[in-house]
């Protein structure tokens, strides 16, 4: 049977609609198993053909460039260089390592190149007392170091590559279950722990971190690690052609909106700030 002129302007302009629902994604295999089952909802219920697949960041970058893919969403650690050049950039997600105390220890605060000395095997410093540090009646105890990230999580990397460089631990530094360091923090006024969220428990807190000596200490809010003053976080990335900026708004909006955002948040990962979440998706309607 012979297609009309009219049935074959129908079946072009299908085809086209087709293609342009075709979006193939990378997202870093850091966090993708946060990301992809809201995208995969959005998708269904927007009717878009979505491809989504789970790689490092590298090779997304390469597929990017070589056109494999439509948008990639990369890890980009510290000092690293943003391709922003190439692409147009969205911050999304940030990862990072905590370091938390006994809530009756006096320290609030510390240096990195003093949490080198605690955890760092061949590091600047040795500290091995709480007296080391200075803290007044405290000259006598023994610290205490633990390690009690989650088997999935990278911040003991995080650590280990923001503090001293990927180095060694001392070999005084005990592993521990992810489910029980906040007891052990708890009970033990002496321990220090590394970890890969907040904590839950009243009875640890979490201390402020300086970049160097003299300079302001900040603790890991949204904010604080959006803007950098954080100095152990590891930053998410959205990247695309700026040629597909139309294409993919939807798709940018869908992983910069509430639900993902919030997914990311209950698996112990920081999601942007809201203020800036929210200047991004006005930005992006305004791009048009």
């Amino acid at each position: 049977m012979k297609l009309s002129g009219f049935n074959h302007l129908l079946l072009f302009f299908a085809l086209i609609h087709t293609c342009a629902g075709e979006i193939r994604i990378a997202v870093s295999d850091l966090l993708a198993g946060y990301v992809t089952p809201p995208l995969k909802a959005y998708a269904q219920s927007e009717n878009v053909d979505l491809d989504i697949e789970s790689i490092g960041s590298l090779p997304a970058l390469d597929r990017l460039r070589s056109d494999e893919i439509d948008l990639a969403v990369i890890a980009v650690p510290e000092n690293q260089e943003v391709p922003r050049d190439e692409f147009n950039i969205y911050p999304f997600a940030y990862d990072v390592a905590v370091v938390a105390v006994n809530d009756s220890n006096p320290l609030d605060e510390i240096t990195m190149s003093r949490l080198g000395g605690i955890f760092g095997g061949n590091e600047e410093f040795n500290f091995n007392t709480w007296g080391d540090l200075g803290l007044s009646g405290w000259g006598s105890r023994n610290i205490k170091p633990l390690v009690g990230t989650e088997q999935d999580s990278i911040a003991l990397e995080l650590f280990r590559y923001a503090v001293f460089s990927g180095s060694s631990l001392k070999s005084s530094v005990a592993m521990v279950l992810p489910r029980e360091v906040e007891d052990l923090l708890a009970a033990d006024s002496a321990s220090i722990a590394i970890l890969s969220r907040l904590p839950d428990s009243d009875d640890v807190k979490v201390l402020m971190i300086s970049s160097e000596e003299n300079a302001p200490a900040f603790g890991p809010t949204k904010e604080n690690i959006h803007y950098g003053d954080y100095p152990i976080r590891l930053s998410f990335y959205i990247a695309f052609d700026p040629r597909d900026q139309s294409k993919l708004k939807g798709i940018t909006r869908a992983l910069l909106g509430d639900e993902i955002a919030e997914n990311l948040s209950q698996n112990g990962l920081f999601s942007l700030p809201d203020t800036v979440r929210r200047r991004l998706l006005i930005d992006l309607d305004l791009e048009d």
